[in-house]
């Protein structure tokens, strides 16, 4: 082998190890930033700057009633084409040149309430997010989970005005509701998108199992014409509503109603086992005694089904009705940061369901193309944690890591 053959393995050799961000430099100092997103509704308070603490770590909060977009040629909601965020009387001379000389087609489109949030990032993480390549995609997935950790920042200023206006409108948010970003520092902006299925300004074009090209479908035509006779089982929507709640960050409602199908077709199993040996009426008041014993019920479907829940599913239940009794009866909240418990309880709810119903064609329904169904999910990268210095980014967590 040559000199110059040898350079070259050595250049292409496959690394020993690698994890997505390690090209960043996650001890470079900080900088200032400026986050910049809109709610989805008006705070209907006049134009301020409100101090917002969290951890012990005070973030400045403007809150804009004023704020327009400019997009070139077509509004998108991606906000992709979006040329400027700000005051309409604000063009820089570097936007302004750019639509004199591109000749665009200029769309304005008034906001709603706009935050800028004032916070610190990573000073290299920002140059990568202006170069290509590698460094750039993990600086966009950096920048993703950074904006992601303010969250806890709008809900906090959000609740305080809910408490003290009572306005019907607002809400906590996920990134469902604030699903682009803008991450703003020396003048240059980029754009972050948090919910990927808020990227799709058109349906995709995914590639199917024959390798064709196609647009992205769950269900042809003729199949959802013949699904439009169909009747859900006992608690079927209530388990619908809790994978869509956990997508659209209700957290707390997804577990109460994971919980509510379960118990929900519990009823209706053991109606069916009881009905093959007592009389309607019987059966009836059967039921009726025992309303309140959930366990009880589980107990003696198992028992006249002579079918057992696999243990594992069991423990996850319980897990789950407790969450849901502190939910209902504490009042507790399931924030964004704690998502991941109700996604857990979710998820096993949905197979308890399966069991529970016994019916493999409605379970092959919602057990397939589960790859596919997820295009679109939210999925963070990064651990990030509000501290009294601000928030602070996490490394993945790899055994030898340092």
């Amino acid at each position: 082998m040559s000199d110059d053959q040898s350079k070259s393995s050595q250049k292409t050799s496959i690394p020993a190890s690698y994890w997505r961000g390690q090209e960043l430099d996650w001890e470079a100092p900080s900088t200032p930033v400026e986050l910049r997103v809109e709610l989805p509704y008006w705070l209907m308070v006049p134009d301020c700057v409100q101090d917002v603490e969290v951890n012990g770590h005070k973030f400045a909060v403007d809150i804009n009633a004023h704020y327009e977009e400019i997009y070139a040629n077509v509004v998108l909601d991606s906000r992709r084409s979006c040329i400027h965020i700000g005051p309409p009387t604000a063009l820089s001379p570097k936007v302004q040149k750019a639509i004199d000389d591109s000749k665009a087609t200029i769309l304005p489109r008034k906001c709603k309430t706009f935050l800028r949030i004032h916070s610190d990032c990573n000073k290299d993480v920002l140059v990568a997010s202006n170069e290509h390549g590698l460094r750039k995609n993990s600086a966009y997935l950096y920048l993703k989970s950074f904006c992601e950790g303010h969250l806890e920042v709008i809900n906090r200023l959000i609740q305080q005005y809910r408490l003290s206006t009572y306005d019907y409108f607002p809400y906590e948010l996920s990134p469902w509701d604030v699903a682009v970003w803008f991450v703003c520092s020396g003048g240059e902006y980029v754009r972050i998108v948090l919910q990927e299925y808020a990227e799709w300004d058109r349906k995709p074009v995914i590639t199917n199992s024959s390798g064709a090209h196609e647009q992205y479908k769950l269900i042809e035509p003729s199949e959802l014409q013949a699904a439009l006779t169909a009747q859900p089982s006992e608690g079927e929507f209530e388990l619908l509503d809790a994978l869509n709640f956990m997508e659209r960050g209700d957290y707390s409602d997804a577990v109460r109603r994971i919980t509510t199908a379960i118990e929900a077709q519990t009823e209706s199993v053991l109606r069916q086992e009881l009905l093959k040996r007592h009389a309607l009426s019987d059966v009836e008041r059967r039921l009726k005694a025992s309303e309140n014993d959930f366990p009880g019920r589980l107990r003696q479907y198992q028992k006249l089904s002579h079918r057992k829940l696999p243990a594992a599913l069991n423990k996850e239940l319980e897990i789950t009705r407790t969450m849901r009794h502190s939910i209902v009866h504490r009042g507790r909240r399931i924030a964004f940061s704690d998502r991941g418990q109700a996604q857990r309880s979710v998820d096993t709810g949905r197979w308890i369901f399966n069991w529970l119903e016994n019916q493999r064609a409605k379970s092959t329904i919602r057990e397939k193309k589960i790859k596919l169904r997820s295009l679109g999910r939210h999925h963070g990268f990064y651990k990030a944690e509000i501290t009294p210095a601000g928030v602070i980014m996490h490394k993945p967590q790899f055994p030898g890591l340092k």
